[in-house]
């Protein structure tokens, strides 16, 4: 369950109503505290050099200036961000577009003029005149805040013209999806031994059944934990055959649940424990960041590939994704390989799972780049490169044979592409870079 909570409470922080949302019901309980400050403490004299006394008229009028000014900004700003996605589609591709809607800046700034604007609100109905029913009431101490969020407001809305401008740069872009691609590298190859996990083959024989899914969609995440707390209560063996970023159709198998006699069948246990394994591992309209780490390398690829493209021809653009893409994975490729046997409590193996290793992620990637990138010469030494530094920190020379097995489908491609003989030398030395390091190595 915890798991699952997780999931839940990063989908809301990145959905772009969260933080509005909660800036929002904020700025409601806030007035109304103030207000109620204001009734129960009057404006001392002392204080009358700070805080303004507008009247009530003008008090009136310039909570609304205040709200409206702050909804036309709010106006401005998401018509700008709508502009800003349609870009980000177009031009790099639609796996980036939830960067932006997830980006907390963009999130605050919205979040921070709406706010004001129903703050302004709240506060502007409290005021009352001697013709009105009941005694004459301005809240001075109301009125001066929401001049102060004015300011707040008018500095939100250039730091959003700043950094809306600063995060359509190609060069921010492919830095935040480097960043989130560490990040998951590091919670899916943790450094240390897991006392959980083991990889050991052994596994235990026995009666199978099949967990099928009930509804199409993209693996989004496996409660991993939640599935060995379910395994130990119902003392079964949970083979999950599937991984996050595998699109799966209704029916399809997911998971598969084995004992180790057939013992007495009980169909209502048995429902209850396809439910709960069926629960822990979620199904998204579409691919997901959070434990999938081929959708950030894809982002990334996207940028490159997108780049290479005859309507745009842009290797400098393709370059910069490389060599984000290789910082991310020469940091995963020295990691340990986790265990695909997860252990309960008290040793015993009850969750197998299906794990891409990182030298996959690297060799994919550049199967997926190649037939691009060999009509470029920069950008095929540059892939090689990748090649090089992520050899370079690779721990087993199994993995740095498939690096290199890789790298040579490269240069083969390239050549064959009947590029001129200096082009050719130049990606030859780039693959005879990797050679010379592995013999210094």
């Amino acid at each position: 369950m915890g798991s699952r909570i997780s999931r839940f409470a990063a989908q809301a922080r990145d959905s772009f109503w969260f933080v509005p949302g909660i800036f929002v019901v904020s700025a409601i309980v806030l007035a109304e505290l103030v207000v109620v400050l204001d009734r129960l403490a009057p404006v001392p004299i002392w204080a009358g050099g700070i805080i303004a006394e507008v009247g009530a008229d003008g008090s009136r009028g310039l909570l609304t200036a205040i709200s409206t000014s702050m909804l036309g900004a709010a106006a401005t700003m998401f018509s700008i961000t709508i502009a800003v996605l349609a870009l980000t589609s177009s031009n790099y591709g639609p796996r980036l577009v939830r960067n932006f809607m997830s980006d907390r800046g963009n999130q605050v700034v919205l979040g921070g003029l709406v706010s004001i604007a129903v703050y302004a609100l709240l506060v502007v109905r409290h005021i009352r005149v001697e013709s009105d029913d009941g005694e004459a009431f301005v809240p001075h101490l109301a009125v001066n805040l929401a001049v102060v969020f004015l300011v707040v407001g008018t500095g939100l809305l250039i730091y959003f013209i700043h950094h809306i401008a600063s995060g359509i740069q190609v060069s921010t872009l492919a830095a935040s999806v480097r960043r989130a691609l560490i990040r998951r590298l590091d919670e899916q190859f943790p450094l240390g031994a897991d006392a959980h996990s083991s990889s050991v083959a052994e596994w235990p024989t026995g009666f199978t059944t099949a967990i099928p899914a009930r509804r199409d969609g993209y693996v989004g995440t496996v409660a991993l934990d939640e599935l060995v707390a379910v395994a130990h209560r119902y003392d079964v063996r949970v083979d999950v055959l599937v991984q996050p970023g595998t699109f799966i159709v209704e029916g399809d198998a997911i998971a598969a649940v084995t004992r180790a006699t057939h013992g007495e069948r009980d169909e209502e246990r048995q429902h209850t424990l396809a439910d709960e394994v069926v629960g822990a591992i979620s199904l998204d309209d579409e691919r997901t960041p959070y434990q999938d780490l081929e959708h950030l390398v894809r982002q990334l690829l996207d940028l490159a590939v997108r780049a290479l493209s005859p309507g745009t021809n842009d290797p400098f653009t393709a370059i910069n994704a490389i060599d984000d893409l290789s910082a991310a994975l020469a940091h995963g490729i020295s990691r340990p390989d986790p265990g695909r046997v997860l252990l309960d409590g008290v040793g015993e193996p009850r969750v197998r799972v299906v794990r891409r290793r990182v030298v996959e992620l690297v060799t994919d990637a550049l199967d997926v780049l190649r037939p691009y990138a060999v009509a470029h010469t920069l950008v095929t030494c540059r892939a090689l490169l990748l090649v090089r530094r992520v050899v370079a920190r690779a721990p087993h020379n199994e993995v740095r044979a498939e690096l290199l097995s890789a790298a040579d489908r490269f240069v083969d491609d390239f050549v064959a592409s009947g590029a001129s003989g200096f082009d050719v030398d130049r990606v030859r030395a780039a693959r005879c870079a990797i050679d010379t390091q592995e013999i210094i190595r």
